[in-house]
């Protein structure tokens, strides 16, 4: 999303989690996903690899500019990645992946958390995580289509979280979220 909200051309590669190649592995020497290979040295970590496009590519910026706000965007991305993340994974693909029952109920009970956050910080009309459309919103982007899927098979609500029903509306209307689906 952080390349098409930029246009900036790239190249994609395919990945075999299950399979990993030599060649993968031997850019990414943890075998983590996205990877992001700049002047021959490998990046990792979702987060991250935002970030540091958003430094390099200037326009538009993805990270207000404004300290606190920019503070307030950090601390979501960290939490998509703490909280949101995990607990959509689980919730959705824990049966296949080999999780108990209880850690999937445990999973799901700390999405309806993690969601409930969300609808109190998108209260009061607020459109995005932080004054404008910022990393902490695209951190979280890549989970829609799972934590949509939840929702279709009864196990979460969306309806009882009408802000976050909406701002995910607004970030999937996006030409960088269709662009990157």
């Amino acid at each position: 999303m952080v390349l098409h909200e930029k246009g900036v051309g790239f190249e994609t590669y395919e990945v075999d989690l299950e399979n990993k190649s030599e060649e993968f592995l031997s850019v990414s020497s943890t075998g983590k996903v996205p990877v992001v290979v700049a002047d021959g040295d490998p990046l990792y970590e979702s987060n991250v690899v935002n970030q540091y496009l958003d430094e390099v590519f200037e326009s538009p910026k993805l990270l207000p500019e404004d300290p606190k706000e920019r503070a307030y965007a950090r601390i979501w991305m960290a939490s998509a990645d703490d909280n949101f993340f995990p607990a959509v994974f689980i919730a959705s693909v824990g049966h296949e992946r080999g999780f108990s029952e209880t850690q999937v109920s445990e999973a799901l009970e700390k999405l309806k958390t993690v969601l409930a956050a969300l609808e109190e910080r998108l209260g009061d009309g607020r459109e995005y995580l932080v004054d404008v459309f910022s990393l902490a919103d695209i951190a979280h982007a890549g989970n829609f289509v799972r934590l949509r899927e939840l929702a279709e098979e009864g196990e979460i609500g969306l309806a009882g979280y009408p802000n976050v029903a909406a701002w995910m509306e607004r970030v999937e209307a996006r030409e960088s979220f269709k662009a990157a689906g």
